[in-house]
């Protein structure tokens, strides 16, 4: 038993078990790390710090009105704006703008708060508010390409949002926090300090400290601050927030954060979009010149070498051919039919044909191999002798003797045919033209009638008109004598 032990024990060693990779998703690891943090992908990008907070600002502020106007529950608002804090510490603001972010944000806020809104009330509520903030006429959103192109990048941003969060898009948010806590402080009838928290609380979403910190954290620094703010003693030995599980300097720092906002100048937008525009044009530049390097320096460009034909393009996922070098250059022609090609030109290429022959019968059976030649000589295109040249010669001839078959008399017929059809062509225009002024001729003659019969209609009623009138004037003067007698 014990040597069994031992050998199950040095078959463990040899063998360990292979540990499988997993993703822990929890509340608790919903905070970034300070190598995130520090160097974000913007700054990478050449972004400032500056140009990137007040992005970042302008992207919550957008979700915030956006959220007003499509009437969302507060909590979506602040969902959206947690979204869009948490996925440019992973992508840069150069490469995606932060308009099309934010609308797929609020998109992926409001069905995770269970308050959904169609992606064209989104476009529609974003372009309005571009509009006011630009001092525009506000015009309805065409239904046209372009609108129909950016609703397929909304969604796309949407996508991609929540891969690159990992699709942990659960936000703990501190609104209720600050009642519970007020009410352990004995503040929860004190409606002022309740509503300047949530107010401190509110603000605190367009700064990154949702990631940097825990709601509880967040929750205590709104208090702090609105204690102090309103003058109220909150308990200091020892420190009220330390009962929270909160530290004085995460609060300070939160509140520090939320204070720097309000001093902050009101950014202006066109040149933060004229800054990223020129970033991003650089981006583009240096992947193209780096694009062009890299196949510059490949050996598919290389005329001098024997491979060029096969090493200058790839195939695709569909079998299709591909050229990457930029010279189109065909693929390389399979052996089979470059056999049969090659095989009457050269006796070299007759003596490597016979002996790949043999070589390909030793792993094929002896009747296989014949159908296939004798189906590959029925179908060669080689000068070599074959049994079936007697019938092409009858072929040829019998081809020279149909008189269908003779080109000149084709064309001929051809020719004969066109000339046919434009006679018929330039008849038929002829007859057309001499139609119109026949019909010319009658309207010209049925004008003239009724020009005649409306002098008559007109005369008809002046008579008429004089007749009823004399006709009035006579009956008038009978009654006055009537009532004369």
């Amino acid at each position: 038993m014990g040597s069994a032990k031992a050998e199950s024990g040095q078959n463990n060693v040899k063998n360990p078990v292979k540990p499988y990779g997993k993703v822990i998703l929890t509340l608790k690891n919903k905070l970034l790390p300070e190598e995130k943090l520090s160097p974000t992908p913007s700054q990478n990008d050449g972004l400032d710090i500056e140009t990137e907070t007040d992005l970042r600002i302008y992207g919550c502020e957008l979700i915030q009105t956006a959220g007003i106007l499509l009437k969302l529950p507060q909590v979506a608002m602040a969902t959206g704006q947690v979204l869009l804090q948490r996925f440019y510490y992973s992508k840069s603001l150069v490469r995606h703008p932060v308009d099309h972010t934010a609308m797929a944000c609020v998109c992926l806020a409001s069905k995770i708060e269970e308050a959904p809104r169609r992606v064209r009330d989104v476009i529609n509520v974003f372009t309005h508010i571009r509009q006011v903030n630009s001092n525009k006429t506000i015009q309805p959103v065409i239904l046209d390409v372009n609108y129909i192109q950016l609703k397929n990048l909304v969604i796309k941003a949407e996508r991609r949002v929540l891969k690159e969060l990992g699709f942990c898009v659960h936000i703990k948010h501190p609104h209720k926090i600050i009642v519970m806590y007020l009410q352990v402080l004995g503040y929860e009838k004190n409606q002022k300090l309740m509503q300047y928290s949530w107010n401190y609380m509110n603000d605190s979403l367009r700064t990154d400290v949702f990631v940097r910190y825990q709601p509880e954290t967040v929750a205590c620094a709104c208090i702090y601050l609105t204690a102090r703010k309103l003058q109220l003693p909150l308990p200091k030995n020892p420190s009220w927030y330390s009962i929270f599980g909160a530290t004085e300097a995460e609060v300070r720092d939160i509140a520090i954060r939320i204070l720097k906002l309000y001093n902050r100048p009101k950014p202006n937008i066109e040149q933060l979009e004229r800054k990223v525009e020129e970033l991003c044009k650089q981006y583009h530049d240096a992947r193209v010149k780096a694009r062009g390097n890299s196949g510059n320096n490949t050996p598919n460009n290389d005329s001098s070498s024997p491979n060029t034909q096969k090493t200058a393009g790839a195939h695709n996922a569909w079998g299709g051919f591909i050229s990457r070098s930029g010279s189109h250059i065909a693929p390389p022609v399979s052996e089979k039919r470059s056999r049969s090609r090659s095989a009457s030109h050269s006796p070299v290429s007759k003596h490597n044909h016979k002996r790949s022959k043999k070589h390909r019968s030793r792993s094929r059976s002896p009747s296989r191999n014949h159908k296939k030649n004798h189906k590959r000589r029925s179908y060669s295109r080689s000068r070599s002798n074959s049994p079936h040249k007697t019938s092409r010669k009858g072929r040829e001839k019998r081809r020279s003797t149909s008189p269908v078959n003779d080109k000149n008399d084709r064309y001929i017929d051809r020719y004969d045919k066109y000339d046919k059809y434009e006679k018929e062509r330039y008849s038929g225009k002829e007859e057309r033209e001499r139609e119109r002024e026949r019909y010319d001729e009658k309207k010209e003659r049925h004008d003239k009638r009724d020009d005649k019969y409306k002098d008559k209609e007109d005369k008809y009623r002046e008579d008429r008109d004089k007749y009823k009138k004399s006709k009035h004037e006579k009956d008038i003067r009978e009654r006055s004598k009537d009532r004369r007698r």
